[in-house]
């Protein structure tokens, strides 16, 4: 597929079909390129690196293409290749790791490993202290609740952000408000949907204010029969 292309222009153009969603496409084009990186015997950290790269967007593909036992096994590659080019490199990033295992708890789950998705998502919590959306997921793919709950307290308020209603702990990835409510239910529930529609108050005011304001600079006078008369 690539032939000697070079493979920092391949990925680059992999990234871009993937991000416009043409999962065809990027499942062929993956594949040949995870191919193509596998057979070189001595890779660079550069090269290394990109092959992880592959790795993540050929298992993504796979799990949104419903490909979910060769997701599973691209997964264990990905994190297999991730962790000799942490080595290898000297460069150890836990985020990356973690939103790795969260992408393989979606993966097991689809494949109905319960066990294992699971493991993927404890492990993604693990190395991201506080990543409530796995906790969501983990409750909602496989039943297990108890460290939303465990996290839930140290969320704080929900908040607003891009049209949707999320709690957060520190800077990890959000979770969706009323989903959590959903799992948790009862007092906790209720709260949220007060939060949510607090904000949503404080929206429609503040729409209304300024909706007030852009109607005040509408002129109310026809100043262009008064230029004519």
């Amino acid at each position: 597929m690539f032939g000697a292309a070079d493979p920092g222009q391949a990925i680059s153009q992999l990234e871009a079909y993937y991000h416009e969603g043409r999962g065809e496409r990027v499942e062929v084009m993956a594949s040949a390129l995870v191919d193509q990186l596998m057979a070189v015997k001595s890779r660079s950290d550069e090269v290394q690196e990109i092959l992880v790269r592959a790795l993540r967007i050929l298992s993504a593909v796979l799990n949104s293409r419903g490909k979910y036992l060769q997701a599973r096994s691209t997964i264990g590659l990905l994190h297999k290749h991730r962790k000799k080019y942490f080595k290898s490199s000297g460069s150890y990033d836990p985020n990356l790791a973690a939103s790795d295992y969260h992408l393989g708890g979606f993966i097991h789950a689809n494949a109905n490993k319960k066990s294992a998705a699971k493991k993927s998502f404890a492990k993604c919590e693990k190395l991201q202290p506080g990543h409530l959306a796995a906790a969501l997921d983990v409750a909602e793919q496989c039943g297990y609740s108890k460290q939303l709950a465990k996290l839930y307290p140290s969320a704080g308020p929900v908040t607003s952000q891009n049209g949707s209603y999320v709690l957060q702990i520190g800077s990890n990835p959000p979770a969706d408000a009323r989903r959590v409510g959903n799992i948790l239910g009862g007092e906790t529930q209720r709260k949220i949907e007060l939060e949510i529609n607090e904000i949503m108050s404080q929206e429609q005011a503040a729409d209304a204010r300024m909706k007030a304001a852009v109607d005040s600079l509408v002129p109310t006078h026809d100043y262009h029969s008064y230029s004519t008369n």
